[in-house]
């Protein structure tokens, strides 16, 4: 008799750990956050967004030091389409190619072709959208007149 409680006691524990064990995996799991299909942007980020150039060192603005150009870019509620546009400066890599950039959570963490990498995120600050690019830059594009 005493054997037997101590078999149900220890099976008992057992189990109370296992159940514990499932809930706090069911909590921290990544599986239960919110599919990237179902995820798209704020209506507020949605529309169409220009940047303006950026240039080195202060200097005159003179598209001899133009650093980064001037960026358009359209953005639905599932993706954002962007690409350079007017003049760019030479043998830095630059193009005119459109891109695309898909939404991957609901932090605004966006996969895809960025213009410097491959880790970006967007953020709305007042009127303004800042595209967050990868090695801490940033860009700044007011809505489109």
């Amino acid at each position: 008799m005493k054997n037997t409680k101590k078999l149900i006691l220890a099976l008992s524990l057992i189990t109370a750990m296992f159940l514990a064990f499932v809930t706090i995996d069911s909590i921290t799991n990544s599986t239960n956050t919110v599919q990237a299909s179902s995820v798209s942007f704020p209506k507020n980020m949605c529309g169409h967004w220009k940047s303006q150039p950026s240039y080195t060192d202060g200097k005159k603005h003179t598209n001899k030091w133009m650093a980064i150009p001037a960026m358009d870019m359209k953005a639905t509620a599932k993706k954002a389409t962007w690409h350079f546009v007017g003049y760019l400066p030479k043998g830095m890599g630059y193009n005119h190619k459109k891109h695309v950039l898909k939404m991957s959570n609901s932090a605004g963490v966006l996969k895809g072709h960025g213009p410097f990498g491959q880790e970006n995120a967007f953020e709305k600050r007042g009127k303004k959208l800042i595209l967050f690019y990868q090695h801490g830059g940033m860009i700044t594009f007011n809505r489109a007149k």
